[in-house]
Protein backbone atom coordinates (compact mmCIF):
# COMPACT_ATOMS: atom_id res chain seq x y z
CA UNK A 1 0.00 0.00 0.00
CA UNK A 2 -0.07 2.81 -1.12
CA UNK A 3 1.12 6.08 -1.38
CA UNK A 4 4.83 7.26 -2.90
CA UNK A 5 7.07 8.17 -0.32
CA UNK A 6 6.98 11.97 0.64
CA UNK A 7 10.62 12.70 -0.43
CA UNK A 8 13.96 12.13 -2.29
CA UNK A 9 16.36 12.05 0.18
CA UNK A 10 19.06 13.84 -1.49
CA UNK A 11 20.24 16.14 1.09
CA UNK A 12 19.39 18.36 3.96
CA UNK A 13 17.49 21.71 3.03
CA UNK A 14 15.89 20.85 0.03
CA UNK A 15 12.09 20.41 -0.66
CA UNK A 16 11.09 18.90 -3.92
CA UNK A 17 7.66 17.49 -5.06
CA UNK A 18 6.98 13.65 -5.42
CA UNK A 19 4.13 12.80 -7.29
CA UNK A 20 0.90 14.22 -5.22
CA UNK A 21 1.75 13.86 -2.00
CA UNK A 22 3.07 17.51 -1.98
CA UNK A 23 6.11 19.30 -0.22
CA UNK A 24 7.83 17.70 2.42
CA UNK A 25 11.39 18.30 4.10
CA UNK A 26 14.10 15.66 3.43
CA UNK A 27 15.87 13.49 6.02
CA UNK A 28 19.72 12.57 6.19
CA UNK A 29 20.26 9.95 3.46
CA UNK A 30 22.48 8.15 6.20
CA UNK A 31 18.98 8.45 8.40
CA UNK A 32 17.76 4.81 6.74
CA UNK A 33 19.45 1.52 6.53
CA UNK A 34 18.36 -0.59 3.36
CA UNK A 35 18.26 -4.52 4.55
CA UNK A 36 17.00 -5.82 1.06
CA UNK A 37 17.23 -4.36 -2.44
CA UNK A 38 15.88 -6.54 -5.68
CA UNK A 39 13.97 -7.00 -8.41
CA UNK A 40 11.91 -9.74 -8.46
CA UNK A 41 9.25 -11.18 -11.27
CA UNK A 42 6.82 -8.27 -11.20
CA UNK A 43 8.33 -5.53 -8.72
CA UNK A 44 11.60 -3.86 -8.14
CA UNK A 45 11.67 -4.32 -3.99
CA UNK A 46 13.23 -2.25 -1.45
CA UNK A 47 12.84 -3.11 2.78
CA UNK A 48 14.23 -0.28 4.63
CA UNK A 49 14.49 0.85 8.28
CA UNK A 50 14.27 4.07 10.31
CA UNK A 51 13.86 4.83 13.92
CA UNK A 52 12.60 0.91 14.47
CA UNK A 53 10.04 1.36 11.78
CA UNK A 54 10.36 -0.93 8.47
CA UNK A 55 9.08 -0.24 5.03
CA UNK A 56 8.47 -2.57 2.00
CA UNK A 57 8.59 0.08 -1.05
CA UNK A 58 7.80 -0.67 -4.33
CA UNK A 59 9.94 1.37 -7.01
CA UNK A 60 7.45 2.20 -10.52
CA UNK A 61 8.65 4.78 -12.93
CA UNK A 62 11.30 5.67 -10.52
CA UNK A 63 9.23 6.63 -7.54
CA UNK A 64 9.15 4.24 -4.71
CA UNK A 65 6.22 3.82 -3.15
CA UNK A 66 5.61 2.63 0.53
CA UNK A 67 3.16 -0.74 0.23
CA UNK A 68 4.04 -1.39 4.08
CA UNK A 69 5.39 -0.19 7.24
CA UNK A 70 5.17 -2.05 10.24
CA UNK A 71 6.65 -0.37 14.09
CA UNK A 72 8.93 -3.60 15.00
CA UNK A 73 8.02 -2.68 18.42
CA UNK A 74 4.71 -1.78 18.50
CA UNK A 75 2.87 -3.66 15.15
CA UNK A 76 -0.10 -2.14 16.26
CA UNK A 77 0.63 1.68 16.36
CA UNK A 78 0.25 2.31 12.52
CA UNK A 79 2.62 3.69 10.45
CA UNK A 80 0.67 4.77 7.32
CA UNK A 81 -2.62 6.48 7.52
CA UNK A 82 -4.76 4.34 5.37
CA UNK A 83 -4.11 1.34 7.55
CA UNK A 84 -6.27 2.89 10.26
CA UNK A 85 -9.19 3.65 7.32
CA UNK A 86 -8.92 0.24 6.73
CA UNK A 87 -10.33 -0.44 10.44
CA UNK A 88 -13.46 1.08 10.03
CA UNK A 89 -14.71 -1.86 8.35
CA UNK A 90 -14.70 -2.99 11.79
CA UNK A 91 -17.51 -0.67 12.08
CA UNK A 92 -19.62 -2.61 9.90
CA UNK A 93 -18.57 -5.93 11.06
CA UNK A 94 -17.42 -5.57 14.76
CA UNK A 95 -16.83 -9.67 15.15
CA UNK A 96 -15.54 -10.70 12.37
CA UNK A 97 -14.74 -14.75 12.15
CA UNK A 98 -12.98 -15.18 8.84
CA UNK A 99 -11.13 -12.27 6.88
CA UNK A 100 -9.33 -12.32 3.36
CA UNK A 101 -6.67 -10.05 2.33
CA UNK A 102 -6.07 -9.62 -1.68
CA UNK A 103 -3.03 -7.72 -1.74
CA UNK A 104 -0.32 -9.01 1.45
CA UNK A 105 2.67 -6.51 1.29
CA UNK A 106 4.11 -6.54 4.26
CA UNK A 107 1.20 -8.00 6.34
CA UNK A 108 0.77 -5.74 8.66
CA UNK A 109 -3.02 -5.27 8.57
CA UNK A 110 -3.17 -9.36 8.92
CA UNK A 111 -0.63 -9.09 11.33
CA UNK A 112 -2.50 -6.36 13.41
CA UNK A 113 -6.18 -8.17 12.84
CA UNK A 114 -4.86 -11.46 14.32
CA UNK A 115 -3.62 -9.07 17.77
CA UNK A 116 -7.45 -7.19 18.47
CA UNK A 117 -8.94 -11.11 16.95
CA UNK A 118 -6.93 -13.83 18.42
CA UNK A 119 -9.33 -16.80 17.23
CA UNK A 120 -9.93 -14.97 13.74
CA UNK A 121 -9.01 -16.91 10.62
CA UNK A 122 -7.11 -14.97 8.27
CA UNK A 123 -6.20 -15.81 3.81
CA UNK A 124 -4.41 -13.53 1.95
CA UNK A 125 -3.15 -13.97 -1.12
CA UNK A 126 -0.29 -11.97 -2.61
CA UNK A 127 0.82 -12.34 -6.68
CA UNK A 128 4.93 -12.13 -5.82
CA UNK A 129 5.92 -14.97 -3.72
CA UNK A 130 9.30 -12.89 -3.03
CA UNK A 131 7.32 -10.18 -1.23
CA UNK A 132 5.38 -13.41 0.82
CA UNK A 133 9.19 -14.38 1.65
CA UNK A 134 9.54 -10.62 2.69
CA UNK A 135 6.59 -10.22 4.75
CA UNK A 136 8.29 -13.68 6.68
CA UNK A 137 11.80 -12.45 7.02
CA UNK A 138 11.36 -8.93 7.66
CA UNK A 139 7.96 -8.11 8.59
CA UNK A 140 7.27 -10.92 10.88
CA UNK A 141 4.44 -13.06 8.89
CA UNK A 142 3.90 -16.26 10.89
CA UNK A 143 1.63 -19.03 9.37
CA UNK A 144 -0.59 -21.37 11.50
CA UNK A 145 -4.01 -23.41 10.54
CA UNK A 146 -5.85 -20.05 11.14
CA UNK A 147 -3.15 -17.42 9.01
CA UNK A 148 -2.51 -18.52 5.33
CA UNK A 149 -1.25 -17.16 2.65
CA UNK A 150 -1.85 -18.02 -0.85
CA UNK A 151 0.88 -17.06 -3.80
CA UNK A 152 -0.53 -16.24 -7.17
CA UNK A 153 -3.17 -14.00 -8.96
CA UNK A 154 -5.74 -12.62 -6.80
CA UNK A 155 -8.85 -13.19 -8.88
CA UNK A 156 -7.54 -16.90 -9.63
CA UNK A 157 -7.62 -17.35 -6.33
CA UNK A 158 -11.13 -15.90 -5.68
CA UNK A 159 -12.42 -17.82 -8.25
CA UNK A 160 -11.84 -20.71 -6.63
CA UNK A 161 -12.52 -20.12 -3.48
CA UNK A 162 -15.93 -19.04 -5.33
CA UNK A 163 -15.85 -22.75 -6.48
CA UNK A 164 -15.06 -24.42 -2.82
CA UNK A 165 -18.12 -22.19 -1.75
CA UNK A 166 -15.54 -20.52 0.95
CA UNK A 167 -17.56 -17.06 2.74
CA UNK A 168 -15.72 -14.31 4.65
CA UNK A 169 -17.11 -11.64 6.56
CA UNK A 170 -14.51 -8.88 5.87
CA UNK A 171 -12.45 -8.82 2.49
CA UNK A 172 -9.71 -5.94 2.16
CA UNK A 173 -9.14 -5.30 -1.33
CA UNK A 174 -5.87 -4.12 -0.98
CA UNK A 175 -3.37 -4.74 -4.30
CA UNK A 176 -1.21 -2.36 -5.69
CA UNK A 177 1.86 -2.46 -8.13
CA UNK A 178 3.53 0.90 -7.57
CA UNK A 179 0.25 2.76 -7.07
CA UNK A 180 -2.04 1.41 -9.01
CA UNK A 181 -4.44 -1.13 -8.49
CA UNK A 182 -4.45 -4.30 -11.75
CA UNK A 183 -6.91 -3.51 -13.74
CA UNK A 184 -8.44 -7.16 -13.26
CA UNK A 185 -8.98 -6.39 -9.57
CA UNK A 186 -11.13 -3.36 -10.36
CA UNK A 187 -14.31 -4.60 -12.73
CA UNK A 188 -17.74 -5.41 -12.25
CA UNK A 189 -16.91 -9.01 -13.03
CA UNK A 190 -14.35 -9.34 -10.32
CA UNK A 191 -16.73 -7.47 -7.66
CA UNK A 192 -18.96 -9.60 -8.58
CA UNK A 193 -16.89 -12.74 -7.27
CA UNK A 194 -15.79 -10.55 -4.31
CA UNK A 195 -19.88 -10.34 -3.63
CA UNK A 196 -20.57 -14.22 -3.86
CA UNK A 197 -17.73 -14.72 -0.65
CA UNK A 198 -18.74 -12.03 1.80
CA UNK A 199 -22.93 -12.71 0.77
CA UNK A 200 -25.49 -10.22 2.09
CA UNK A 201 -24.01 -10.28 5.43
CA UNK A 202 -20.20 -9.45 4.81
CA UNK A 203 -18.34 -6.40 3.70
CA UNK A 204 -15.68 -5.27 1.30
CA UNK A 205 -13.13 -2.64 2.71
CA UNK A 206 -11.34 -1.22 -0.58
CA UNK A 207 -8.10 1.31 -0.75
CA UNK A 208 -8.85 3.63 -3.26
CA UNK A 209 -6.63 6.32 -4.29
CA UNK A 210 -9.02 10.01 -4.95
CA UNK A 211 -7.31 12.48 -7.28
CA UNK A 212 -7.35 10.76 -10.59
CA UNK A 213 -10.70 9.93 -13.10
CA UNK A 214 -10.03 6.02 -12.26
CA UNK A 215 -11.64 7.38 -8.88
CA UNK A 216 -15.10 7.52 -10.24
CA UNK A 217 -15.71 4.44 -12.27
CA UNK A 218 -13.93 2.64 -9.57
CA UNK A 219 -16.69 3.95 -7.34
CA UNK A 220 -19.58 3.75 -9.67
CA UNK A 221 -18.23 -0.06 -10.45
CA UNK A 222 -18.64 -0.53 -6.49
CA UNK A 223 -22.02 0.85 -6.76
CA UNK A 224 -23.02 -1.64 -9.87
CA UNK A 225 -22.60 -4.90 -7.20
CA UNK A 226 -23.62 -3.64 -3.70
CA UNK A 227 -25.80 -1.03 -2.57
CA UNK A 228 -24.45 0.04 0.40
CA UNK A 229 -21.04 2.30 0.62
CA UNK A 230 -18.67 4.21 3.21
CA UNK A 231 -16.83 6.37 2.38
CA UNK A 232 -13.55 6.92 5.36
CA UNK A 233 -10.74 9.44 4.37
CA UNK A 234 -10.59 12.28 1.92
CA UNK A 235 -6.95 12.76 0.03
CA UNK A 236 -3.84 10.39 -0.41
CA UNK A 237 -5.95 7.10 -0.10
CA UNK A 238 -9.87 6.73 0.82
CA UNK A 239 -11.28 3.32 2.12
CA UNK A 240 -14.48 2.71 1.21
CA UNK A 241 -16.84 -0.03 2.64
CA UNK A 242 -19.53 -1.42 0.69
CA UNK A 243 -22.43 -4.20 1.29
CA UNK A 244 -25.23 -5.28 0.47
CA UNK A 245 -26.89 -5.25 4.55
CA UNK A 246 -31.03 -4.53 4.73
CA UNK A 247 -30.90 -2.12 7.46
CA UNK A 248 -27.21 -0.25 7.05
CA UNK A 249 -26.89 1.39 10.63
CA UNK A 250 -27.03 4.36 11.24
CA UNK A 251 -24.34 7.24 12.23
CA UNK A 252 -25.60 6.50 15.48
CA UNK A 253 -25.08 2.90 15.98
CA UNK A 254 -21.74 2.93 14.40
CA UNK A 255 -20.64 5.49 17.06
CA UNK A 256 -22.21 3.20 19.85
CA UNK A 257 -20.62 -0.12 18.04
CA UNK A 258 -16.87 2.13 17.83
CA UNK A 259 -17.39 2.78 21.57
CA UNK A 260 -17.87 -0.78 22.57
CA UNK A 261 -14.98 -1.76 20.54
CA UNK A 262 -12.80 0.76 21.74
CA UNK A 263 -13.30 -0.42 25.05
CA UNK A 264 -12.89 -4.09 24.72
CA UNK A 265 -9.95 -4.10 22.29
CA UNK A 266 -7.84 -0.73 23.58
CA UNK A 267 -7.32 -0.09 19.76
CA UNK A 268 -4.36 1.95 19.51
CA UNK A 269 -5.93 4.11 17.45
CA UNK A 270 -9.42 5.67 18.01
CA UNK A 271 -12.04 3.96 16.30
CA UNK A 272 -14.40 6.81 17.60
CA UNK A 273 -12.87 9.50 16.04
CA UNK A 274 -13.15 7.13 12.48
CA UNK A 275 -17.01 7.91 12.78
CA UNK A 276 -17.36 11.64 12.46
CA UNK A 277 -15.00 11.03 9.50
CA UNK A 278 -17.00 8.65 7.20
CA UNK A 279 -19.68 9.59 5.53
CA UNK A 280 -22.26 8.08 3.13
CA UNK A 281 -22.63 10.65 0.82
CA UNK A 282 -21.66 10.15 -2.61
CA UNK A 283 -18.48 12.10 -2.97
CA UNK A 284 -17.84 10.65 -6.79
CA UNK A 285 -19.56 11.22 -9.75
CA UNK A 286 -22.46 8.49 -10.26
CA UNK A 287 -23.35 8.83 -13.78
CA UNK A 288 -20.87 7.29 -16.31
CA UNK A 289 -19.55 3.90 -17.30
CA UNK A 290 -18.14 1.47 -14.90
CA UNK A 291 -14.96 -0.56 -15.20
CA UNK A 292 -15.48 -4.12 -16.90
CA UNK A 293 -13.68 -7.08 -17.92
CA UNK A 294 -14.15 -5.55 -22.13
CA UNK A 295 -13.76 -1.98 -20.42
CA UNK A 296 -11.14 -0.86 -17.77
CA UNK A 297 -8.57 1.32 -19.20
CA UNK A 298 -7.30 1.81 -15.50
CA UNK A 299 -3.59 3.09 -17.07
CA UNK A 300 -5.13 5.63 -18.94
CA UNK A 301 -7.78 6.88 -16.42
CA UNK A 302 -5.55 7.52 -13.55
CA UNK A 303 -3.06 10.14 -15.21
CA UNK A 304 -6.29 12.17 -15.72
CA UNK A 305 -7.00 14.32 -12.78
CA UNK A 306 -10.23 14.11 -10.91
CA UNK A 307 -12.59 17.07 -11.36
Amino acid sequence: MQRPISEWRIGVGMLLWVGWVGLAPPEPCWAQKILLEKESLYHYIRVVEEDGVRRLQFRRGGVDYDESAIDLQEPARFQLHYYRLMMASLLHCPEPKRALFIGLGGGTLPIVLRQYYPNIHIDSIELDPEVVEVARRYFGLREDERMRVYTGDGRVHIRRFVREGRSYDLVFLDAFRGGYIPYHLTTKEFMELVHRLVGDAGSVAANLRPGFESYHYQRRTIAAVFRNQWTYGQQFNVCVIANNHPQPPTKQQLLETARRLQKEKEFRFDLPSLVSEGARQNDYQTEGPILTDDYAPTEVLRTIPKE
